[in-house]
């Protein structure tokens, strides 16, 4: 089952050096001894914030197609679709804004600078080339700086193994769905290569809800996903050893823009509005081990380019709007890191980075005859150093302390850190910790200098202006958490309290006319608590139930706290009843505070709670070949992730899958 943790963690894993298990300085990974830390990994028995792994084991039992299932499965997270697969996609993480959670592929920076919040979009990256999904909540701006105030999410890709294995998978089902994978990973002498080829197309459902229908009908809002990736690493000699990795992935979405016919009539239903992204990720490193191994310096470089284009006709009594949007963000990362055992009982790390961004717009909008220009073009550099401390005394005691200095471009520089003790008693199989850390996030290139026009109800109402004199959202929060074993650890419970202020938080106002900006409020609160119940009375047989309570205070109800769970309730379970025939199961129960209305009629809306139960199953005919498949939305459940665009329905899909 997903692995569960509390307290500070002093980092994530950059990049491939938790990704290369292969190489000689990290000869052995798994979930009861790793948890990402930073420079350098370090054992879960010795971290203290809230974390989750979502394995590669995990997302083949339960069979998740894509980041954003597996991440469902995480307690404290809300995934937010805006339309179908394929669509702007967002994760919320304890009550923060989705532009507050940092997402990293190898330790490598993904959240576009062109998006509106500068938030990651976490659609289409596919699952076939993934080892692990390290997730830690709570602020982790003293180990990444911006972006990491409400936590850190980090995708952890496949290295080859030493035996040469290919696999080819294909599944079909209902909704008109054909995915095809295929992947191949080996090793031959110091080099071990890993490189995957997928394909996901489906005809969809109509994403428009019936209520906001017109006259033309029910129509499908399909979506396709191609993505390639490759990883190679090599060890030089016995003290220097490098990787590379490089994926792209092209999607293309059906979206139902918001229009408006000849005659004023708002129009919901699009039949031809398209949004399609190109993204394309690649990281490389160094990483040496000096002086008897004490000294382990990593060099590393990231450099991701995220495109996208929104395309719109006129329709046939439908919509006369013609869009033709294009934007593109670009961000450029180096970084030196260093470790240091200084004793048996202190791991120094310390080092330093660069970072630029840069986002472009260009285009225009035909608004039924309002015609407008979307260029605008800006971008930004910023250098951080840090340095940390993780403790041990003794076998019970430790603690991670960290700290950074940012210094972004035009703004004031900023200090953060994270303070983490935790206590761990082997007679009672009892964890205690307690964590404080510091955050911030500078806004974003399109907050401060972006330009767009405003729809109401589908019709043009004014333009967003950027506000150059933003100031950054700061961050402070706390937690502190038990976890207790029973049954000689096949049972585990655990809560852990959260609470965490925000101060200059960012929200979009408008004028009497229309037109918005961007503008800093005073404090906005959020807090609650995580629980869970796992129980694993034998090998074949898991189950976890989580709970996650938020709670969340503001001086005025803004925009902020739409889209947020109140209650969030997860169930997942596993049993391998039969040699090599596996079932599972996962559902969410989900109560979400408010939400704004698609039509923009009515200020907010209360969209209840709903329920959704997935299942699936596995056979392995022989050692190469298996037969898969899995319901989504068993329960046939209408629900809307985000007001006015309604998720799919139930879906079968059976598949195949043949290694060699």
């Amino acid at each position: 089952m997903t692995i569960k943790g509390w307290g500070a963690v002093a980092a994530l894993t950059l990049a491939a050096f938790a990704a290369a298990s292969a190489h000689a300085e990290e000869a052995i990974v798994t979930e009861e001894l790793l948890v990402s830390g930073g420079v350098e990994p370090i054992p879960t028995k010795e971290v203290a914030s809230s974390y989750t792994i979502v394995t590669a084991e995990e997302i083949e039992t339960f069979q998740y197609q894509d980041i954003t299932d597996a991440l469902r499965s995480v307690p404290g997270l809300h995934v937010v679709p805006s339309g179908s697969r394929g669509t702007v996609t967002s994760v919320f993480t304890r009550g923060a804004n989705s532009n507050q959670t940092l997402v990293l592929v190898n330790g490598t920076p993904i959240n576009d600078p062109s998006s509106p919040g500068g938030a990651a979009n976490l659609a289409g990256i596919p699952l076939d080339n993934v080892e692990r999904i390290e997730v830690v909540r709570g602020p982790q701006s003293s180990l990444y700086g911006s972006q990491a105030l409400g936590g850190v999410i980090n995708i952890i890709t496949k290295s080859g193994t030493s035996d040469p294995r290919s696999t080819l998978r294909v599944e079909g089902g209902t909704l008109g769905t054909l995915n095809t994978y295929a992947s191949t990973g080996g090793s031959f002498g110091a080099t071990d290569y890993f490189l995957s080829l997928s394909r996901e197309d489906t005809d969809g459902n109509d994403i428009t809800p019936a209520r906001l229908r017109d006259a033309r009908g029910e129509e499908e809002d399909g979506t396709e996903t191609l993505s390639a990736s490759g990883r190679i690493a090599t060890t030089f000699n016995e003290n220097v050893s490098g990787s590379v990795f490089l994926q792209y992935t092209d999607a293309e979405a059906d979206t139902d823009a918001d229009g408006s016919t000849a005659g004023f009539v708002s129009v919901y239903q699009n039949f031809d509005s398209v949004f399609e992204s190109r993204r394309l990720f690649l990281s490389g490193d160094l990483s040496g081990r000096f002086l008897d191994g004490k000294w382990r310096p990593r060099l590393s470089a990231g450099y991701t380019v995220q495109k996208s284009d929104s395309t719109d006709n006129p329709d046939p009594g439908g919509s006369v709007y013609l869009d033709r949007a294009s934007n593109e963000g670009t961000t450029l990362r180096l970084a030196i890191d260093n470790a240091f055992d200084l004793t048996p009982e202190h791991l120094l790390t310390f080092g330093g980075s660069y970072t630029r961004d840069e986002f472009e717009s260009d285009g225009f909008r035909d608004l039924g005859g309002f015609v407008i220009d979307l260029n605008s073009d800006a971008q930004t550099d910023a250098f951080a150093v840090y340095a940390g401390d993780h403790m041990t005394f003794g076998e019970r005691f430790f603690a991670t302390l960290s700290t950074r200095y940012d210094m972004p471009e035009d703004m004031d520089d900023r200090f953060t850190f994270t303070i983490a003790p935790g206590y761990y008693h082997p007679e009672t199989d009892t964890r205690l910790t307690l964590s404080y850390g510091t955050g911030f996030k500078t806004p974003s290139l399109y907050q401060r200098f972006g330009f767009d026009i405003n729809t109401f109800g589908g019709f043009p109402s004014g333009v967003y202006t950027g506000n150059p004199d933003l100031k950054p959202e700061k961050s402070k929060g706390w937690e502190v958490g038990i976890e207790q074993g029973f049954f000689g650890g096949k049972a585990t419970a655990g809560a852990t309290w959260f609470d965490t202020e925000i101060e200059d938080a960012i929200v979009i106002v408008y004028d009497a006319f229309g037109n918005s900006t961007s503008v800093n409020v005073d404090e906005f609160d959020t807090k609650g608590i995580e629980t869970f119940i796992e129980f694993n009375p034998i090998a074949e047989l898991t189950t976890r139930i989580d709970y996650t309570l938020t709670i969340l205070k503001a001086d005025s109800f803004t925009s902020t706290m739409v889209r947020r769970p109140r209650h969030q309730l997860g169930f997942t379970a596993s049993w391998e009843f039969i040699p090599g025939t596996v079932l599972s199961g996962n559902a969410e129960w989900i109560d979400i505070y408010r939400d704004v209305p698609r039509d923009g009629f009515g200020f907010y809306v209360d969209p209840g709670p709903y329920t959704v139960v997935n299942i699936a199953g596995s056979h392995r005919l022989t050692d190469n070949v298996k037969l898969t498949a899995r319901v989504n939305n068993l329960l046939d459940a209408h629900y809307e992730p985000a007001n006015g665009f309604v998720a799919p329905g139930i879906e079968a899909l059976a598949g195949v899958e043949v290694t060699f």
